[in-house]
């Protein structure tokens, strides 16, 4: 079973859940870096954020014209991930 936990992570890698925990920390983890807080800034390129912005975009002609990729390619390709992530 997944546990996820809230952390941070100083400047010298060190990583320090920001609240007790009821367990050890044993075994493996997946990290998603999420934006800092105190930046308060938008990466270059975003939209902003808002419902209203991902609506435009869903309507856009950029959207529209996007590339599709073949579904039973995106298939084998999650296939083989799982596979090797079984022999890890």
């Amino acid at each position: 079973m997944l546990t996820m936990i809230e952390v941070e992570i100083d400047r010298d890698g060190r990583v320090r859940p920001l609240e007790p925990l009821p367990f050890p920390l044993l075994g493996r983890a997946y990290l998603a870096l999420l934006p800092d807080p105190s930046a308060n800034r938008t990466p270059t390129g975003a939209t902003g954020g808002t419902a209203a912005d991902a609506l435009a975009l869903l309507a856009s002609p950029r959207f529209a014209q996007r590339p599709v990729s073949d579904v039973n390619e995106v298939q084998n390709r999650i296939a083989a991930l799982r596979e090797d992530w079984e022999h890890d």
